[in-house]
């Protein structure tokens, strides 16, 4: 997003959090990335400050509270297929020295071993949108989760990144600094850690579904609103 529309993230590429702006890796130095660290940019009135375009954060819920009335946001998100989302997560914590999450010894577990363990966190979407991060998750859960990405969310759907970053253009109104580079870019650097998904309807790719029922759930419903997002996009173009 920074090199192909311009735009200013936030990310902390120099510890500790702030607001120092790098304008050459078009990043405001700030940290989205824990309930701490949120707490932090709050402090810092972030949102009012207006030095970033776009604010990252995998806590829907606390990340949502950097804004005002004075100056609100608009969510939006690429969502994942929950297995292929649970065999990205288990593959790249295997290998990501520089994460915190960075577990050497999940190169001694297959996938299934994985999901199998007592702490294995699931249903991670619905968890993070109804901030219900310990103990078990119900319908209502989903629910709530549904509500929030229909009525919040703009959203993009990962193996469909074509069709999510017109939809994302279309809304935002954001304009590629050069022709071609989002493309350029999404065929160079997506999903760079290589690895083998499991078979499709097997019995592992089946553990994975069912231990994620409520993200396997709020996954196909997102798939209708991405659908229907897009239908009306085109109809505003045209109007």
């Amino acid at each position: 997003m920074s090199k192909c529309y311009n735009l200013i993230r936030t990310e902390m590429v120099d510890p500790p959090s702030s607001l120092d702006l790098f304008p050459e890796k078009k990043v405001l130095n700030v940290d989205l990335t824990t309930p701490e660290a949120i707490v932090v940019a709050r402090g810092y009135n972030v949102a009012d400050s207006k030095l970033a375009d776009v604010f990252i954060s995998q806590l829907a819920v606390e990340g949502s509270t950097v804004f005002t009335t004075y100056h609100m946001g608009r969510a939006f998100t690429i969502m994942r297929h929950p297995v292929i989302l649970a065999a990205s997560l288990f593959y790249y914590r295997r290998i990501a020295t520089w994460e915190p999450t960075y577990r050497p010894d999940f190169n001694d577990l297959t996938l299934q071993e994985y999901v199998e363990m007592p702490g294995y966190y699931d249903n991670w979407m619905v968890r993070m949108l109804t901030n219900a991060k310990l103990g078990g998750l119900n319908e209502g859960h989903l629910e709530i989760a549904k509500a929030v990405i229909k009525e919040k969310f703009i959203i993009g759907i990962s193996d469909h990144l074509d069709e999510t970053f017109r939809q994302l253009e279309s809304y935002f109104g954001w304009k590629e600094q050069e022709a071609g580079c989002v493309k350029s870019f999404l065929g160079a650097s997506f999903n760079k850690n290589k690895y083998e998904l499991p078979e499709r309807g097997g019995p592992v790719w089946n553990s994975i579904a069912e231990k994620n029922k409520f993200d396997m759930q709020l996954y196909y419903f997102a798939l209708e609103l991405f659908g229907e997002q897009g239908k009306k996009l085109r109809r505003t173009q045209v109007g």
